[in-house]
């Protein structure tokens, strides 16, 4: 039997999306969620029970990048403008909670680097691994949650592949999800694999 996909619009998964992303404390599955109405990031791990929150944008937020002096690793926090006070400020480790130096830049070219962040397999506000994520012949591949996972095994492994007639009426775009995707994976020889691939990704 003929497989046939219906595409969807090209925002329906987007870094507005809910994000599944590894915790930086425990190693397992979290949760991002974007609050446009308030400008904020929150991310909540179903399994430590961390928790944090960030507000975004402009000129009311800064973000401080640092490196921790006990475990190495770099990390990048934001910091609302009304606690900053020059180009250094003493914060937080997430990994370890211990308190180091870390370097002040403005947040508002944030939202330009968005996608890029999400290119290479983290979410873009608090610059976390997407739990979902595999590599194709050198080739990172992802998902930002079991949806958007499912959306690509579908798009993917479909036979016929196009939108409904009612497209643009409906959307008020011509644009679809998969625009989004690299040309890699949509090429006929790697389809088979990639779904592969990403089928072994939902037992997580």
């Amino acid at each position: 039997m003929v497989k046939r996909f219906n595409d969807v619009p090209y925002h329906t998964f987007s870094f507005w999306t809910n994000m599944i992303v590894v915790c930086p404390k425990c190693g397992k599955a979290g949760t991002v969620h974007f609050d446009k109405e308030h400008n904020t990031a929150l991310f909540q791990c179903g399994s430590c029970y961390t928790v944090r929150k960030i507000m975004l944008g402009g000129n009311d937020a800064f973000e401080v990048t640092a490196q921790c002096t006990s475990t190495g690793k770099y990390f990048q926090i934001t910091i609302p403008n009304n606690k900053i006070h020059g180009q250094k400020i003493r914060v937080k480790c997430p990994h370890c909670e211990e308190f180091v130096i870390g370097d002040v830049s403005d947040t508002k070219k944030q939202k330009y680097v968005v996608f890029e962040d999400i290119q290479h397999a983290k979410d873009p506000y608090f610059h976390y691994p997407l739990y979902f994520q595999t590599s194709y012949r050198g080739k990172i591949i992802w998902a930002l949650n079991r949806e958007h996972l499912q959306y690509l095994i579908d798009y993917l492994s479909a036979d016929i592949r196009t939108v409904q007639s009612d497209f643009y009426e409906t959307y008020k775009t011509m644009r679809s999800q998969s625009d989004m995707l690299p040309t890699f994976m949509k090429t006929a020889k790697n389809r088979d694999g990639i779904v592969k691939l990403l089928t072994k990704l939902q037992a997580k």
